[in-house]
């Protein structure tokens, strides 16, 4: 049974700040999509509201999260159980998603369908318990990315990790990537990514599989997760990628460290781009040669040459 809790922030366009504030804390508190997390407002007029919606965390388990939630947003107003809680809140928070626009791309869900026009840039991607709606800057960054990569002639191949509902790869596919997979840790969300690939009628096929981390190699390695797992896997998507890493996740205050972290593996910064204090960040491969591991003079013998990388 799905359990809603809310708050209302109030009304006015100064508080959509706090609000995606808000979410990006409460987001720290999510485990394996639950609870699933949304802020909006119906109209322009309408108070903002903050809605979490449980569907497996028992009452013990809710109140737990939600006191630790205060805590962690004090200045926030208390949050109300709903008691209508047979209701299918997690449709009734999908109709107050508005379609995103992100450079050609629209990204609606199922409730806005008949509403917009044909296009083959419609991306039909319900919020549930999977990440990537395009209502967040970081995958709205990703999507842009991938859609200037792909005008400069430079996607080729694309390998989304962390694909979350799938939308980077569906998005790869339109753009006319000659072969797109994705994985996530997440075997919800490999399922959710699935769902989408069909809904959404591909060009070709995409390979969805649940794995931790890249599990093929492409032209370009997509990753929107967060700045701590992205420098974990450096090695790993320095492999994975052949030219170029299209990464996301990340506060601007993020940058640095991300970027040392993978400069130091051979890729250097082509461009940036910043959507409400989250950064999107697109690496190619350096021309550095690889680095060669001289041996010590206690090293040298016959078949030390061998071992050189």
């Amino acid at each position: 049974m799905v359990t809603r809790a809310f708050t209302v922030l109030g009304v006015g366009d100064d508080l959509a700040e706090t609000a995606r504030d808000a979410i990006a804390t409460l987001e720290e508190l999510t485990d394996e999509g639950e609870p699933v997390l949304s802020a909006f407002r119906a109209d322009e007029d309408a108070p903002w509201v903050i809605d979490v919606l449980f569907a497996e965390l028992d009452e013990a388990a809710q109140a737990r999260w939600l006191d630790v939630a205060r805590s962690l947003l004090p200045d926030l107003p208390p949050f109300t159980l709903d008691p209508l809680a047979e209701r299918d809140w997690v449709a009734e928070s999908q109709k107050a998603l508005h379609p995103v626009y992100a450079g050609r791309f629209i990204v609606h869900g199922s409730h806005d369908s008949a509403r917009l026009p044909p296009s083959i840039w419609r991306l039909e991607i319900d919020a549930g318990r999977a990440f990537g709606t395009a209502h967040h800057a970081s995958t709205r960054g990703c999507l842009i990315a991938l859609e200037r990569l792909a005008r400069r002639g430079e996607l080729g191949t694309v390998h989304d990790v962390g694909t979350g509902t799938g939308v980077l790869a569906l998005a790869a596919d339109r753009l006319g990537s000659p072969h797109v997979s994705g994985g996530d840790i997440d075997p919800v969300a490999v399922r959710v990514a699935k769902a989408n690939v069909r809904a959404n009628r591909t060009r070709r096929p995409i390979e969805m599989r649940v794995a931790a981390g890249p599990y093929a190699g492409a032209d370009v390695a997509v990753a929107n997760i967060l700045a701590r797992p992205l420098i974990a896997m450096a090695p790993a998507l320095t492999h994975a990628a052949g030219r170029t890493l299209v990464l996301s996740g990340l506060r601007v205050s993020d940058r640095r460290r991300i970027e040392a972290a993978f400069r130091a593996r051979g890729f250097v910064v082509a461009e940036r781009l910043v959507i409400e204090d989250w950064i999107t960040i697109t690496l190619t491969r350096g021309l550095l040669p690889r680095p060669i591991r001289y041996p010590v003079p206690w090293e040298v013998d016959a078949d030390a040459g061998a071992d050189a990388d």
